[in-house]
């Protein structure tokens, strides 16, 4: 079982290094999109409307494959301040709650993103206010890959932390 659970873990590491190459071409893509609709209306007085909004779609890809691979790194904001002072063991203590926070906010952010994301490819809807006018779905699936892929990471994150928890026991049960 824990070879199993080795191998699961170094796919899972593979999927969120696939997730951080997603994001690295969306952040090249958005900025070139960018930099095209800039020099578009430098050289030639017009804008290339739908280069900005491709943009804006490659930031959603950029921030949702992107969140998981940058919890698994420890990147994300925390008060370090607050953290520093307690002991190894409350240390661990206080991650491992946040993180099953986090297990349980991915997870229903996950839930209704999917059914939100299947009900509007059921549905065929476009998004018509749109100059590329483009079906909703495609733009919605990073939502749910994103936010399950949190969920995970927080669930593999909250299970550190308590082995981190259980390993900063004395051996009289004290702190």
């Amino acid at each position: 079982m824990k070879v199993f659970l080795t191998k699961l873990g170094v796919a899972w590491d593979r999927f969120l290094d696939v997730s951080l190459v997603i994001s690295a071409v969306a952040v090249v893509l958005a900025s070139l999109f960018t930099l095209s609709d800039i020099a578009s209306r430098q050289f030639f007085a017009s804008a290339l409307g739908w280069a900005i909004e491709l943009a804006e779609y490659c930031l959603l890809y950029l921030a949702f494959f992107g969140a998981a691979w940058l919890l698994r790194e420890d990147g994300h904001v925390k008060v370090e301040v607050v953290v520093e002072v307690l002991g190894a063991r409350n240390q661990a203590l206080l991650g491992m709650v946040t993180s099953a926070v986090g297990v349980l906010v991915t997870g229903v952010l996950a839930y209704f993103a999917t059914t939100t994301t299947v009900m509007e490819y059921m549905a065929g809807t476009k998004m018509y206010e749109s100059p590329l006018k483009p079906p909703l779905y495609p733009l919605l699936i990073p939502i749910p890959v994103g936010a399950a892929s949190l969920c995970i990471q927080f669930m593999r994150r909250t299970c550190s932390y308590y082995r981190r928890w259980q390993d900063a026991r004395t051996p009289e049960g004290g702190q």
